[in-house]
């Protein structure tokens, strides 16, 4: 069994308030994935090394709760869109069919700035939203191709801070975040997309990933 996820928001202020309003326990990140292997095929943009200290400050700040886990700094990505989740692994064909259909669909695509201005929280992690649109130019031509499984009117960029381990009580998070809303994680600029190959059990999510392919910009 998988656990269902709360409602999708449409902008990051709708998220804040539902958050800062939140009378529902926080939701366990972990019961969204299967108990048994599985294997997730998807596009991010992995965060700037650089930038991980500043990440790491953040994170700080909620470490002592241990009904939250922080990511490996591996996992420190931007999501753009899912290509495969199965029980055996994708194949290389499967794979190079993935990277040519991306390589068509962002053609002509720039390089492109993305920021970090401000913590947020979603019903299972604490998040530092994105500024700039080429997230949304990326995944809105998967869209358009007919090779990206994203609802553009939820998408929401986000950089994970944070996982829950457990369903809890919002009030203690809140004590810590709404003093630090305003907390950048800082830019960087954004010239390839990344393929990566993930195991994506509830035990096995945040272990290393397999780099697969990419596409770069310009």
């Amino acid at each position: 069994m998988v656990a269902p996820v709360g409602r999708f928001f449409t902008s990051f202020d709708e998220a804040w308030e539902f958050f800062v309003n939140r009378e529902t326990d926080l939701e366990d990140f972990f019961a969204r994935f299967p108990l048994d292997d599985h294997f997730l095929l998807g596009w991010l943009l992995p965060l700037d090394p650089r930038l991980r200290p500043a990440a790491t400050n953040v994170q700080r700040s909620f470490s002592h709760l241990e009904w939250i886990t922080l990511p490996p700094e591996h996992f420190l990505h931007v999501w753009l869109s899912i290509v495969s989740f199965a029980t055996r692994r994708p194949t290389a064909d499967e794979i190079g069919s993935a990277v040519e259909a991306a390589e068509r669909a962002w053609a002509g695509i720039a390089p492109f700035d993305l920021r970090y201005p401000r913590i947020n929280c979603f019903h299972d992690g604490v998040v530092a939203e994105t500024e700039g649109d080429g997230p949304r130019r990326l995944v809105s031509r998967l869209v358009e191709a007919g090779i990206g499984g994203v609802q553009l009117n939820t998408f929401l960029p986000h950089l994970t801070l944070g996982t829950f381990n457990a369903p809890h009580e919002p009030t203690p998070l809140r004590e810590v975040l709404m003093p630090r809303r305003q907390a950048e994680v800082g830019d960087q600029h954004v010239a390839t997309a990344t393929l990566c190959l993930m195991p994506a059990s509830r035990t096995t999510i945040l272990e290393p990933w397999e780099v697969v392919g990419s596409v770069a910009f310009g």
